[in-house]
């Protein structure tokens, strides 16, 4: 997926799977869409988000604590974390 239309994903409200909002798109990180759920961070695969009337769907199950961990390394990157 080219870098421009990822972040066509980015400023969107976040639907769950049921239909209902959970959050909003605020980042790409390497193949990653980083969505906000009140006031923590998750980190989305791609291939499990769908661009769908102007909002993000989720698609399958999510495995927040995965997503929560990922969302780490695009903090990390945030604030200049080099792995030292």
């Amino acid at each position: 997926m080219p870098f421009k239309h990822k972040l066509s994903y980015v400023a969107k409200f976040v639907v769950s799977p049921d239909g209902k909002r959970i959050g909003e798109s605020i980042s790409v990180f390497e193949d990653l869409l980083i969505i906000k759920k009140k006031e923590t961070f998750y980190a989305i695969p791609f291939k499990h988000v769908e661009l769908k009337n102007n909002e993000i769907h989720l698609k399958g199950i999510v495995q927040w604590d995965r997503a929560k961990s990922l969302a780490r390394k695009w903090k990390h990157a945030q604030d200049g974390y080099r792995g030292q």
